[in-house]
């Protein structure tokens, strides 16, 4: 009996050890070689009973992550002095693998475009609606659907301006509910900033407009504004170029660098988009109220091609419309029940979050790292992962994501979310071992630079990525 007793103790014993190893050392192969070579030299047959163990103990290794992951932020002095979540999902195991505050509701910033993200390809089968419209023999009847690309230099092809350039008066019908041009929560006196152009039902040259400066010549697209940007002797404006706060006055300093390119949005009304038309098609424009009893859709761009864009360069303006579209393919007038019917129906097994625009623009906003990881889950099992990993920035390689998080081959596939003071990223992560883990860092109030919250945070990920 004693020796029964003697031998169980010794197996508690070596199990301890077996854990003390694995948490300390971060290579498999180490480990097995340490673990084994001492048991050895223990008792023969204990060693059989170790080897069962490891082939079975894959949920120590994963506590071994975890407390890792634990330990690293509780003693870095930057994690400590912010608000930090973490969320670490294995898609192989199906289950999280580690998480810390990962529950608690964090300002998303961009980081919620993976909601419109998931809206909209829940929305949409092929492509975006471009125009509603009805041809006569010498008109076009048309109603705007809130198409974001229209006039956009970065698409290329344009299918709705190439239909519309028939040489006919067009006639627009617009939506009996009119869109509020900032989203609820938006900084007032942001609006003269290119991140922050305004919304509405038809988007035209992504509602804004280039400037370039060569010491006292301009170059203005589109042409009409030319008049309208001045150039203000011995002012300075701090190198960028200031509006009105509510009409389209342009003014730049000639004080300023000898070259200044820059884009600010501006004022949109239903007089400007007319002007703005009538300049590019070289037909007559009009507004009406008659409403023809059929319309037929015209399709703008493939939607993946859209989302692409949006998620790699963090594009706003095209985060807000495409919301807006989704909406209006759902049969709502506005975003407000249409998100919550997308929170309520489609994601009702994630926790209570605040979502209240397209952009995460917002302060307003709040979600999880966990509850991120949740929809990320969501979108791969309903959408396919490669899909997925092609609409997102890839580390090293492009998007917001260029100039971080590279390796020998990619191994980061995520969106970022930028605001003052709050840095995110949610995406997938592929490690060394071949696995693929869905994970979300969330950053809020720090007081450091941004550049290192970033270098924290790939020093964590290039951890995982080499150890799991």
């Amino acid at each position: 009996m004693k020796n029964i007793t003697k031998k169980i103790t010794e197996v508690l014993l070596i199990c301890i050890e077996f854990s003390r190893c694995l948490l300390s050392v971060h290579c498999n192969a180490c480990f097995y070689y340490l673990s084994i070579n001492w048991c050895m030299k223990k008792n023969f047959g204990i060693f059989w009973v170790l080897v069962l163990i490891i082939s079975g103990c894959s949920s120590v290794k994963n506590l071994a992550v975890h407390k890792d992951i634990e330990r690293t932020f509780n003693q870095s002095s930057l994690f400590s002095n912010q608000f930090t979540g973490f969320s670490l999902y294995d898609i192989e195991k199906g289950k999280f693998i580690s998480g810390y505050n990962d529950t608690k509701r964090f300002t998303p910033a961009s980081n919620l475009k993976i909601l419109t993200m998931y809206a909209t390809l829940k929305s949409f089968t092929d492509s975006i609606p471009g125009l509603l419209y009805q041809s006569e023999n010498d008109s076009l009847w048309v109603q705007p659907v809130g198409d974001p690309t229209f006039l956009d230099s970065r698409f290329k092809s344009q299918p709705v301006f190439d239909f519309l350039n028939q040489n006919k008066p067009i006639y627009i019908i617009w939506p009996e509910n009119d869109l509020l041009p900032f989203g609820s929560g938006w900084a007032w006196d942001d609006y003269k900033y290119d991140y922050q152009p305004q919304r509405n039902w038809w988007p035209v040259y992504g509602n804004k407009v280039s400037i370039t400066k060569v010491r006292d010549s301009l170059k203005v697209s589109p042409a009409f504004f030319e008049e309208f940007v001045d150039i203000a002797p011995d002012e300075k404006y701090g190198g960028h170029v200031d509006r009105d706060l509510k009409y389209n006055l342009f003014k730049i300093a000639s004080a300023d660098t000898a070259r200044v390119e820059t884009t600010i949005p501006f004022e949109m009304s239903q007089e400007l988009l007319s002007i703005l038309l009538r300049d590019t098609l070289k037909s007559q424009v009009l507004f009406s109220n008659r409403f023809p009893l059929k319309m037929d859709t015209l399709y703008s761009h493939p939607i993946d091609l859209v989302l692409s864009l949006m998620m790699k360069a963090s594009d706003n303006l095209i985060a807000e419309q495409l919301l807006i579209q989704a909406a209006w393919k759902n049969g709502y007038s506005s975003i407000e029940p249409f998100i919550k019917h997308v929170r309520l129906i489609w994601l009702s097994e994630l926790n209570d979050f605040v979502w209240v625009d397209g952009s995460g623009l917002s302060r307003y906003n709040l979600i999880a790292p966990v509850d991120q990881v949740r929809l990320l889950k969501k979108s791969y099992e309903e959408f396919g992962l490669e899909r997925i990993k092609n609409i997102m920035a890839v580390g090293g390689e492009s998007g917001t994501i260029k100039k971080w998080y590279g390796g020998e081959e990619p191994y980061i596939y995520a969106k970022t979310g930028t605001l003052s003071n709050n840095h995110n990223l949610s995406g997938f992560m592929k490690t060394r071992s071949g696995k693929w883990m869905i994970f979300s860092f969330m950053n809020n109030h720090y007081t450091v630079t941004t550049d290192e919250v970033k270098t924290a945070m790939q020093s964590l990920l290039e951890n995982i990525r080499d150890t799991y």
